[in-house]
């Protein structure tokens, strides 16, 4: 183990995780990390309660221990010794650290005299001056003094021009010049702030500074700006009640809107399926697009308004009726209302429609999406026959194009499900001319047990071999690891006749190395980051993390930032930070991947509780582990597009349902509570363990639903299961199930 490694092992990593790395910034370093009131983690390096805790530590070690049991319990007790600690090393930057951590969590609970006493105390700590000042001007403003406000935030822009927290400070010294009518001020910082512009909130924040301070039209152009780059943001409808009145005073002075940035707010809303503010927008422009614009926009702007109508339940006659002169655009509505078609269930009328578009617009985008519609068609319908044709005929048509590779997997399948001679050829050629394709585990393993079923143990063998030692950590990679294993119950060790396929498979990219230390550019951010630790300033460590990262490159920096998001409760972005500093952990051996990195990868919240519901229903706790990391990341305040709610995303009429049934009082509300949705969504897995058998068909069903699972299981006698998990026709289904398999054996090591 390196030192790097020991170091991240001694500080002890949450029992441990979207997206896109689709990381947006915390909002206003607030140390809370949730929306709601929640059961904290804890981290194996510290007490669940102040009983644990033994024989009094140094005042360094105590720090930590006592800020966190602050942070996650939040109990008088937990206060009081904090207050202690703090007033007993009153002289110390440790006792000034454990004032800011008390500082905070009054200011939190809306306790500001007191938290502006422990504020003041802070200060003594230079290292978190610019924490400190921040907060106490956040103290400040929530006891109405502005102007006392106003100067702490100005002096930390001008002591710390360089601070993780800048966007946040820029901002609050914004409002807050504001509220002390202060508008010129209020621009000048935000026309200083080089981000303004990319930040929603920063523009409608200027465009209301412009106003006061009488630039209308400037603030006109903020507010214009805020409308039709970020439609679909909140600021952008504060934005949008502004606009009429300045365009009313500004009259022919008001800054001109061209007709791309109209169609632009509206196409956003139209890929948003935003339908009834899609139509409101093309509604308002067709006038305009009448009298002014090219053909194409106009065309384009009828048919979304058509396409619309269908999706509020009009009839597909709206799309079939249409008279449109542009061929790439007739094209698209030919396509369109083959799905309307589709959704009506009028298979005929859908087959023409793609029919016209495939012999008129033949080369067209969207004669290559609709065949492909088509066989997906019949694909979910469980028509394989008929879908591996329409497949086929789309490999012919469309050689190259964006779905070639999941074409022709589809083809090769269906042979293999027939039994076909042809399948192991096919499922070889996929892996020639797809090499690295994302069917490549699969192909592997479907050649071995082709193999094996001919006969030919050591062909088989060297395809498991290749599976278990290329892609480890996938479904397919686990499945070749036990038929390898020693026989009745594999085929063992023994000698290998391997294909010369095998060769043509990509190696994974070579494994990243941390750096043994912080690069001396980072050195101060670093220093600071450890202090934040030591009160529970997690959220504030991941800022200055990644400003350091920006700033140096370094992996080590970035593998950090992951940890403390980790800490801070963030689990999806901890995670996804991980995958960016260390891609294709699929690819790994679980050796060969320091092993904190698996378990900021694989995070265990709410482990006491998880273990404790799994096997009152009799179920394996890492499974159901595996199962909360794919629906909420471990996020008890998650909320899907659907309504289900919390960690295991309970809807709220089956959790009614299983609320009864274990004669628990029922809220919508207490879905967002762990223990109570845990209790509710084991329940629920429990029930279709016993339903299904299998936890890869329970698995789908809790994904898509125990009637389209039993439709799937009666289409023919699968020889395994991992064959019933490939014929899964919903492709987010199937990736859902191999990926919870694949993370509850994770766990399980």
């Amino acid at each position: 183990m390196t030192p790097v490694q020991a170091s991240i092992l001694l500080r002890g990593i949450s029992s441990l995780l979207a997206a896109l790395y689709v990381l947006l910034l915390l909002p206003a370093l607030a140390q809370r990390r949730h929306h709601r009131k929640v059961a904290a983690p804890v981290r194996a390096h510290e007490p669940e309660n102040a009983a644990q805790w033994g024989t009094p530590e140094p005042p360094e070690k105590q720090l930590p221990l006592l800020a966190r049991a602050l942070r996650d319990q939040g109990s008088a007790a937990t206060y009081a010794r904090l207050s202690e600690f703090a007033n007993s090393n009153s002289e110390s930057e440790l006792g000034a650290r454990a004032a800011l951590a008390l500082g905070y969590y009054d200011f939190s609970k809306r306790r500001l005299q007191q938290a502006q006493r422990w504020l003041e105390k802070a200060q003594r700590d230079s290292l978190l001056r610019e924490c400190t000042l921040y907060w106490r001007a956040q103290t400040s403003r929530a006891q109405g003094r502005n102007a006392e406000a106003l100067a702490q935030l100005e002096a930390f822009r001008q002591e710390f021009a360089e601070s993780a927290m800048t966007e946040q400070a820029v901002q609050s010294l914004a409002e807050t010049a504001l509220a002390l009518g202060k508008a010129d001020r209020a621009v000048e910082v935000l026309e200083a702030y080089e981000k303004t512009a990319a930040k929603p909130a920063l523009l409608l924040l200027r465009a209301r500074a412009r106003e006061k301070a009488h630039a209308a039209a400037a603030a006109a152009r903020d507010y214009l700006t805020v409308y039709y780059h970020f439609p679909l943001e909140d600021e952008a409808k504060d934005a949008g009640k502004r606009i009429p009145a300045l365009a009313r005073a500004l009259g022919a002075e008001f800054p001109d809107v061209p007709v791309g940035r109209k169609l632009g707010r509206a196409g956003a809303f139209f890929s948003a399926h935003k339908w009834r503010e899609a139509g409101a927008e093309y509604e308002r422009l067709l006038p305009q697009l009448r009298k002014t614009s090219a053909t194409a926009d106009l065309e384009r702007a009828e048919l979304r308004l058509a396409q619309i109508k269908v999706e509020h339940k009009g009839s597909p006659r709206l799309l079939a009726s249409l008279k449109l002169t542009d061929p790439e655009i007739d094209a698209e509505r030919l396509y369109a209302l083959s799905q309307a078609y589709r959704s009506k269930k009028k298979e005929a009328e859908m087959l023409e429609a793609i029919e016209q578009v495939t012999s008129r617009y033949p080369q067209s985008r969207w004669a290559e999406e609709s065949l492909f519609a088509e066989a997906n068609y019949f694909w979910v319908n469980l028509d394989r026959k008929r879908a591996a044709s329409y497949y086929q005929r789309w490999l012919e048509q469309f050689p190259g194009w964006k779905n070639s590779l999941v074409a022709h997997w589809r083809v090769a399948w269906v042979a293999h499900l027939e039994r076909r001679p042809e399948a192991a050829a096919l499922q070889e050629e996929h892996l020639r001319k797809f090499p690295g394709s994302q069917f490549t585990a699969n192909a592997l393993y479907w050649l071995g047990r082709g193999a094996e079923r001919a006969g030919n143990i050591p062909h088989a063998r060297s395809f498991y071999l290749k599976l278990r030692e290329r892609y480890p950590q996938t479904y397919f990679g686990r499945q070749a690891a036990e038929r390898l294993r020693p026989e009745p119950e594999g085929i063992g060790d023994g000698p290998v006749n391997p294909s010369d396929v095998l060769a043509l498979i990509p190696p994974p990219l070579p494994i990243p190395q941390m750096e043994e230390g912080i690069p001396a550019a980072a050195q101060e951010r670093w220093t600071r980051v450890q202090a934040l630790r030591s009160i529970a300033f997690d959220s504030s460590a991941e800022l200055e993390l990644r400003a350091a990262y920006t700033a140096t490159g370094s992996l080590r920096l970035l593998w950090e930032t992951a940890q403390s998001a980790i800490d801070a409760g963030h689990y999806s972005v901890g995670m996804a930070t991980t995958r960016q500093a260390f891609p294709q952990l699929e690819a790994r051996k679980i050796e060969d991947v320091p092993l904190p990195v698996w378990h900021t990868f694989f995070p265990l919240p709410f482990e006491e509780g998880l273990r404790r519901t799994a096997a009152r229903h009799g179920l394996d706790p890492m499974l159901v582990a595996a199962l909360i990391r794919q629906e909420s990341t471990f996020q008890p305040d998650a909320l899907s597009h659907v309504g289900a709610i919390g960690l295991m995303q309970v809807l709220p009429r089956t959790g009614k349902k299983l609320a009864r049934r274990l004669k628990l009082r029922y809220s919508r509300a207490k879905l967002f509570e762990p223990e109570y949705n845990l209790q509710l969504g084991t329940l629920y897995l429990a029930d279709l363990m016993r339903e299904f058998g299998k936890p890869e068909a329970a698995l789908a069903a809790f994904n898509a639903g125990e009637d389209r699972v039993a439709a799937w299981r009666a289409e023919r006698d699968y020889e395994e299961p991992a064959e019933f998990v490939e014929s899964i026709p919903f492709t987010e289904t199937r990736e859902y199930v191999q990926i919870i398999m694949r993370n509850a054996e994770v766990y399980r090591r």
